[in-house]
């Protein structure tokens, strides 16, 4: 259950930002626990498939069992950590209204975001960075993403840091690895610099 399922009414009036900051610590400890044990049940599932080496056939059989058994509860896990990574989304966005709601109001989404069915708003919440857009003085993406919450036209835009993210390890070798994070942490170090002297 995300946080906006527990308000009533608008939940801009109701959340207060310690509450928000208790809720994203509260997700953030989720998260680490989870992805703990998701490396857990990857170790054992290694395990698991080295001890097939020198088993007998039957042996091997129970070993294949157990690893797809494993593969189940690693495929759950890693479905509620998106969930759980999507409401940290949701909540910082949240903190980030919060702390510009002025601005938003001056821009004209505050009343657009507080009209917003309350499922509507979480999937939107998950699916946008409020902030990176924001920063970029990209309004018009906004508004053209909460229309396509309402079904009127076009599609989400994923969250670009994300995005990048995402490309950088399905493309790159893990033997790159130290190599790539430190170019694109300095990418991501100037990207914020520049934003910030905007």
């Amino acid at each position: 259950m995300g946080i906006l399922d527990k308000i009533r009414g608008n939940p801009f009036e109701k959340l207060k930002k310690d509450d928000l900051t208790a809720e994203h610590i509260r997700l953030e400890r989720e998260e680490k626990l989870k992805i703990a044990e998701v490396e857990k049940l990857s170790k054992q599932k290694k395990d698991l498939f080295d001890k097939g080496f020198d088993a007998t056939e039957g042996e091997r059989r129970s070993l294949a069992r157990k690893i797809q058994q494993i593969d189940q509860k690693v495929k759950l896990d890693n479905i509620h950590l998106k969930k759980i990574s999507d409401q940290i989304r949701v909540v910082d966005n949240m903190i980030f209204i919060h702390e510009n709601k002025r601005m938003l109001e001056n821009k004209g989404l505050m009343p657009k975001l507080a009209r917003m069915d309350k499922s509507k708003l979480d999937e939107f919440l998950a699916g946008v960075n409020l902030k990176d857009h924001m920063m970029t003085d990209n309004f018009g993406v906004i508004l053209t993403t909460m229309e396509t919450e309402y079904g009127l036209q076009g599609e989400v835009e994923d969250d670009t840091e994300a995005s990048k993210l995402m490309d950088l390890w399905s493309t790159s070798d893990i033997a790159e690895a130290d190599e790539v994070y430190t170019k694109w942490d300095k990418e991501k170090v100037a990207k914020d610099r520049e934003e910030e002297l905007l």
